[in-house]
């Protein structure tokens, strides 16, 4: 009994510093109608998983492409659109990712008195800002939802949501 009291007390502090279990399916850039990824089923070796140079383009339960930001982000080097054979990656199209990032001010470091700019120093776009030291924000307006900032922030405090169709 004293242990699943001992755990009900620490799991909602615990939940506060992971990933969200929820996959998030934010797909590759360079497509400007999500529906298109429906073809993708009928790709059968997946060039834009091998050319991704940062590896972040994964396949979900469906075998349609996704944005994994665990271990790094999208430099947007166009490769993916270079070897899509279907043109669901069109190299015309926009460099944006439907991601919107922000920052979990309960968790992170940063908002708590903890000097950490993991997040700003992977910022290509300086899209994350500093008050003094302190208190990050995101600026979705420069912000081109390449990830970098998610995978590097020790407590998990950056989060992303996918934008709608």
């Amino acid at each position: 009994m004293a242990e699943a009291n001992k755990e009900g007390r620490f799991s909602s502090l615990a939940s506060r510093f992971k990933k969200s279990d929820k996959p998030l399916h934010v797909r590759p850039p360079y497509n400007e109608d999500e529906s298109l990824f429906s073809i993708c089923v009928e790709c059968i070796d997946k060039p834009c998983v091998e050319a991704c140079e940062e590896s972040i383009i994964r396949l979900d339960g469906d075998k349609i492409p996704f944005l994994n930001f665990e271990t790094s982000g999208c430099t947007f080097c166009e490769e993916c659109a270079k070897v899509c054979p279907h043109d669901v990656l069109v190299l015309n199209n926009k460099q944006f990712i439907k991601a919107k990032f922000s920052i979990d001010i309960s968790s992170c470091l940063a908002w708590n008195g903890v000097m950490c700019s993991s997040c700003k120093d992977v910022c290509y776009e300086d899209a994350i800002s500093f008050l003094g030291v302190f208190r990050p924000t995101i600026d979705m307006s420069i912000c081109t939802g390449c990830g970098f900032c998610y995978g590097v922030c020790p407590p998990y405090s950056v989060k992303y949501e996918v934008y709608p169709s």
